[in-house]
């Protein structure tokens, strides 16, 4: 299987090789020299979720065990939908903290696998019992991933869905994410306490996949500052500009879906800043 990895801040992801995916992201460079300067205090972790959570897709699946699972049994539990494959390295990164949410939580939060390998179940099976994975996986046919946002295939994963106790999606988290993200999404749809983090509502987006509002991660505050006309102007350019940093979504749709990216905000705030000038933006 081809691949690559693509780091943004905060997320890694692992896409099927398209023409974006070939960008390559610039390498970091660590500095290896000792500094006596004191270390900058890390701003409070935020998280995002939907304003208006819609209801899941129906899904019901056999387990590579043989079980039968659905998300409508999981009711009264929240539930990290994870959609995975065992060739997908940021994937693998991501299984032991499922696993220890799992133990954490446990009687409170269901994690189900769902595996988008085009391998048999039982070598999926295989793997994840390698790997102790401690929740049930199944497999995820393009008609499963398509249900949940695939077009028929997600371009990229690890994708989870944040579903509520109610059996409503409260995040799509792209790329993989610390555990510090996945463990304060659960406590926010417990109703445990949050301990310091931030919990932001935003918009999702509209059925043809637009953003139409300006309550987008991190740059709301930018569009408030432009006239009727420039935000107008802004949010048309946003929705039309890709991204660059292989998501294959617009600027507007990526801040939506990984506010943590590292590449759609700053494009946004100088497309914003450009408007706001008088200048145009273009690449």
């Amino acid at each position: 299987m081809a691949l690559t990895m693509v780091f943004v801040a905060g997320a890694v992801f692992a896409l099927k090789l398209h023409p974006k995916a070939a960008l390559a992201a610039q390498p970091t460079t660590l500095a290896t020299a000792p500094s006596t300067a004191a270390a900058a205090p890390q701003p409070a972790l935020e998280i995002y979720l939907f304003k208006n959570p819609k209801p899941t897709p129906s899904l019901q699946v056999t387990t590579l065990d043989g079980r039968q699972l659905s998300l409508a049994s999981l009711r009264g539990k929240v539930v990290l939908l994870n959609f995975w494959a065992t060739w997908c390295g940021p994937c693998r990164e991501e299984i032991p903290e499922f696993e220890r949410l799992q133990k954490q939580y446990a009687g409170q939060l269901q994690i189900v696998g769902m595996s988008v390998d085009e391998l048999p179940p039982a070598a999926v099976q295989k793997v994840a019992a390698q790997m102790g994975i401690n929740y049930p996986v199944a497999m995820a046919p393009s008609a499963v991933q398509a249900r949940f946002g695939g077009s028929p295939q997600f371009p990229s994963i690890p994708v989870t869905m944040v579903i509520d106790r109610q059996g409503n999606i409260q995040q799509k988290n792209h790329g993989a994410n610390s555990y510090e993200v996945f463990n304060a999404e659960v406590r926010a749809l417990l109703g445990l306490p949050m301990n310091g983090v931030q919990v932001a509502r935003i918009d999702q987006l509209s059925p043809d996949g637009k953003v139409g509002t300006i309550d987008i991660p991190g740059i709301a505050a930018a569009l408030e500052k432009l006239t009727p006309v420039q935000r107008q102007s802004a949010l048309a350019a946003l929705n039309q500009q890709a991204c660059t940093c292989g998501c294959e979504w617009s600027l507007a749709t990526c801040r939506v879906k990984d506010p943590s990216c590292g590449f759609s905000l700053p494009e946004a705030k100088e497309l914003i800043a450009s408007i706001a000038s008088g200048t145009t933006a273009s690449r």
